[in-house]
């Protein structure tokens, strides 16, 4: 479903996102210092912050609902269009507490179950990733597409294990199985940069379980306006799916 104004959205969420990492740059001891030590993940102090500004600052352009990690569901003015936010104010929080230059804010704004389109902005290289389904997809402004890989055997995969991810022999095997035909396998540790990276092709697929919608919901947009494919299915877990995304030319199941 086509937005009025998609470009003009996208610069405003661009500019929303960089003013938060700005400010965080600033006072990176601060941002960085863990506020719970979970199992397989940290809170650190920039999740909560960032996404402060974050939802502050959507919530003066716009009057779409938001769902967001740290948040939940936030209700907002226009709860009728079927129109809500999915923002993630730091994916990767492990790197970036730990210094790994491996993180980023990703913000998608989608319609019902459906991508429209999606940022996300790696604040330790500079780079902006932006699509709009069913008309393109750009870094740093230049057209960016999925890579033309064909075959499973020259294909690099992204992929990861989420807080929720069953470390039983069995899932284990069967992970195994899905992924021992690739070329290679990468763990980035931010499930959004991994799905940036499809879009622009650097990678050629990514596929996780039990992943949550604000850690895939840009990524999504950005692969399907990248030309890709993106093949979701339920998972049990809230706000969660299982995911495989991938250029046009290889098998997308899950």
């Amino acid at each position: 479903m086509a937005i009025d104004n998609a470009k003009q959205i996208v610069d405003t969420i661009t500019q929303i996102a960089q003013q938060a990492a700005h400010a965080m740059k600033q006072d990176l001891v601060e941002y960085r210092k863990v506020e719970q030590n979970l199992p397989r993940d940290v809170k650190v102090a920039a999740d909560r912050r960032l996404e402060s500004q974050i939802l502050e600052n959507l919530f003066q352009h716009f009057e779409y609902p938001i769902l967001s990690e740290e948040s939940g569901e936030v209700e907002g003015a226009d709860q009728e269009s079927g129109y809500y936010w999915i923002v993630d104010p730091l994916d990767g929080s492990v790197n970036f507490s730990r210094g790994f230059p491996l993180c980023c804010i990703s913000i998608a704004l989608w319609h019902k179950n459906n991508p429209i389109l999606g940022m996300i902005y790696d604040f330790n290289q500079e780079e902006v990733f932006t699509g709009i389904v069913g008309e393109g997809a750009w870094l740093n402004g230049n057209p960016m597409a999925c890579s033309a890989v064909d075959s499973i055997g020259e294909a690099v995969l992204c992929t990861g294990f989420p807080n929720k991810h069953r470390f039983t022999e069995e899932a284990l095997l069967a992970f195994t199985h899905k992924v021992k035909d690739y070329k290679k396998i990468r763990l980035l540790g931010s499930a959004a940069l991994s799905m940036a990276y499809v879009a622009c092709g650097r990678a050629d697929s990514y596929r996780e379980h039990h992943i949550k919608l604000w850690d895939i919901a840009a990524g999504a947009a950005l692969i399907l306006a990248a030309g890709g494919q993106v093949t979701t299915a339920p998972s049990e877990h809230t706000h969660a799916v299982l995911i495989h995304a991938t250029n046009s030319h290889l098998d997308a199941s899950i």
